[in-house]
């Protein structure tokens, strides 16, 4: 299966959350050739994003920051320059009252004709018409 992945599901092969088993087998897939799975360059800074603010939080111990991100690189997906995904993305965050960074992915997804897989139920509702699934349709 073909699928653009967002950060909300690349976070759970980090984090220890609701489907992160999902998540992993999914991970595990990708690395046997079952899947194919593509996000745009952002994934990295919005992961790591949310590595620090859980470091902050006490969610994570901060000197593990350097291990949890290293096994994020180590089991990235296929990585898309989003510079070209630009325009399509800013129609669509202008379209749909989303995010710029959450329009990426979707421009993403169109670009390379598959679905979003996402955790994220708010651009789900936001986003009608573009295809998506979930860790649980997995």
């Amino acid at each position: 299966m073909k699928l653009v992945i967002d950060a909300s599901v690349g976070v759970k092969t980090i984090l220890q959350e609701h489907n992160s088993s999902k998540a992993l087998q999914l991970g595990d897939d990708f690395r046997h050739g079952i899947h194919q799975l593509f996000a745009p360059d952002l994934y990295f800074l919005e992961i790591g994003n949310v590595l620090v603010i859980a470091a902050r939080n006490g969610k994570i111990p901060a000197k593990d920051l350097t291990l949890f991100y290293g096994d994020l690189i180590r089991h990235q997906p296929i990585i898309c320059p989003s510079t070209s995904l630009f325009p399509r993305a800013f129609q669509i965050a202008s379209q749909f009252c989303v995010s710029i960074y959450d329009a990426t992915y979707l421009a993403l997804s169109e670009e390379e004709g598959c679905p979003l897989l996402t955790a994220d139920s708010k651009l789900v509702n936001a986003a009608p018409g573009f295809s998506f699934l979930s860790l649980d349709d997995l």
